[in-house]
């Protein structure tokens, strides 16, 4: 079979691009994983075998944004352009269908203890980790239904784990948002639809890599590279 390597033996009459590219190789949402964790990889144990991540069911969307800051030099004399880098700045949105259990601010904080969230929960999500919890002052909500974000508790990060699969569940990827911070969260309510959403903005500090064991069928991560 051709392989292509340049302009020179491009057969797009008859071959791919890619010759490599089997079927079950691609990657969709049912094979792709979220899940809430402690504001650090290190904190949920480096990997998600010690579980201390909490998947989170019922998403309806996510949505991964990161961009650099660029500043563009001129100069006199010429056409051309510089450019210099400047920070990375990263953001994240989740959509969920609302639904009797853990609400999706409760979710995206799992690792917070119920005993520090002023009895605001039924139950713990997560088992303790090594994270420093702060008590809350500001009750965010009641039973397992958070809802104000007002509350001194989102003054307080969280991290987000995310997991992708191909269609033959080989590991494709990894990696985990530390120090999230909810920017915003919403609730539509539409006559026209059975259910009710949930969403809800994020930033986060950094996005760190986790290596994945191409070796391992569960597919469950090593360790941060």
């Amino acid at each position: 079979m051709a392989t292509t390597t340049d302009s020179s033996n491009w057969n797009f009459y008859n071959y791919h691009v890619q010759q490599e590219l089997k079927g079950g190789q691609f990657v969709s949402a049912e094979s792709t994983l979220v899940a809430a964790g402690p504001p650090s990889l290190q904190d949920a144990g480096n990997d998600s075998q010690t579980g201390q991540v909490y998947p989170i069911g019922l998403l309806e969307t996510v949505g991964l944004q990161q961009s650099r800051q660029l500043q563009r030099i001129f100069e006199i004399g010429s056409s051309r352009s510089y450019f210099i880098p400047g920070r990375t700045v990263g953001s994240l949105s989740i959509g969920r269908t609302f639904y009797y259990g853990p609400s999706l601010l409760r979710v995206m904080y799992a690792y917070y203890p119920s005993a520090k969230l002023n009895n605001a929960s039924k139950y713990n999500l997560l088992a303790p980790t090594t994270a420093e919890f702060h008590s809350v002052k500001r009750i965010a909500g009641y039973k397992d239904f958070l809802i104000d974000l007002s509350s001194d508790l989102f003054a307080q990060p969280t991290g987000m784990a995310i997991y992708f699969k191909d269609a033959n569940s080989e590991s494709v990827g990894a990696f985990y948002l530390e120090q999230v911070y909810v920017q915003s969260h919403q609730m539509t309510v539409s006559s026209g639809s059975v259910l009710v959403m949930e969403g809800a903005s994020m930033q986060y500090d950094i996005i760190t890599p986790i290596n994945i064991s191409e070796s391992a069928d569960t597919g469950k991560p090593e360790g941060n590279t």
